[in-house]
């Protein structure tokens, strides 16, 4: 059903652009669990491929098989104004290494839909009065749900840039504030999107609670995909008091993942507990694949070692 009355473009984007200004400094801390959840896929490959495990940081990917799932629990903390710290707690799947924990981009579940940039500033984010001049506005659709009308806002840079996204973001009336956005950019050999979906409920309304991210990268022929589904549930949320501003000294923008070493944990009980996301049937398919081809390994070393011993007996006969 769709809301009779019409609300101009620029009305909807000076209302919205107005609330993520307050918004944008809502929350003083807050503490969340977060599951996340990788499926990656090498679709093309060529004689090169071999040689990628030599090319550092070159892209998550099990050299051995085409398809890895790695599934990570985890718990963020966030502190005003931008730092993050993200401690994984829990490990499994087919890939577990360290380097390889290192490469799932952690950092994009640090995004803020109501900043100026990213926290890493790779990018220069739509929906602000001072970075609105490297975007064009379109007015998608006008819904209304629930008694309340939904705004969709297309959003397209204004000339090629790496620092730039396009896509669209929905934008509640009333509120002005932000119910999902989805957005794609380019990367050296790569290209990626991802959509937020923010809450439901108080203080949620304000917060991101679930994420897609989608990457393919291609390098020399060698292409590469990969999916990444997260889910955050926050324990603890504390507002900031809304005081005059101060100039804050020796303070910047802070991002760690904090793994000093890899937490396995290959408990299925465990992770059919906590696992936030259901699997999906390809990649039940992956993990008992993978559980197969372990089970047969030793047989296998047992099969060669009793060979080897048969022909060192023969030796001496």
């Amino acid at each position: 059903m769709f809301s009779q009355t019409a609300i101009p473009l620029d009305t909807v984007l000076k209302r919205s652009m107005s609330a993520a200004e307050k918004y944008n400094g809502l929350v003083e801390n807050y503490t969340a669990d977060v599951y996340m959840r990788t499926y990656v896929e090498t679709l093309k490959k060529n004689f090169l491929f071999k040689y990628t495990h030599l090319v550092p940081r070159f892209v998550l990917h099990d050299p051995k098989s085409d398809e890895a799932l790695i599934e990570t629990l985890s718990t963020l903390s966030f502190t005003y104004p931008n730092n993050y710290l993200q401690d994984i707690k829990n490990v499994t799947g087919t890939l577990t290494g360290k380097k390889d924990i290192d490469m799932i981009p952690f950092y994009l579940l640090n995004i803020n839909v109501y900043g100026e940039t990213t926290n890493t500033e790779s990018f220069f984010m739509p929906v602000r009065f001072s970075t609105a001049r490297y975007y064009t506005y379109h007015l998608r659709q006008m819904q209304f749900e629930n008694n309340k009308t939904y705004y969709t806002v297309e959003f397209n840079p204004i000339y090629s840039n790496q620092k730039l996204l396009k896509g669209h973001f929905v934008i509640e009336s009333g509120t002005w504030r932000i119910v999902h956005f989805s957005a794609e950019g380019v990367e050296s050999f790569s290209n990626f999107s991802f959509e937020i979906t923010m809450g439901n409920t108080w203080i949620t309304n304000y917060l991101p609670v679930h994420f897609v991210i989608y990457h393919t990268a291609n390098y020399l022929g060698n292409v590469v995909a990969s999916r990444h589904l997260a889910s955050m549930n926050y324990n603890n949320v504390v507002l900031r008091v809304n005081e005059k501003k101060e100039k804050i000294l020796n303070i910047s923008d802070f991002f760690r993942v904090r793994l000093d070493s890899v937490p396995v944990n290959n408990d299925s009980v465990f992770w059919a507990q906590n696992r936030a996301i259901p699997l999906q049937a390809r990649e039940v398919e992956v993990i008992r694949n993978y559980e197969k081809t372990n089970q047969q390994k030793p047989a296998e070393e047992k099969v060669d070692i009793s060979q080897q011993n048969g022909k060192r007996v023969q030796q001496f006969a």
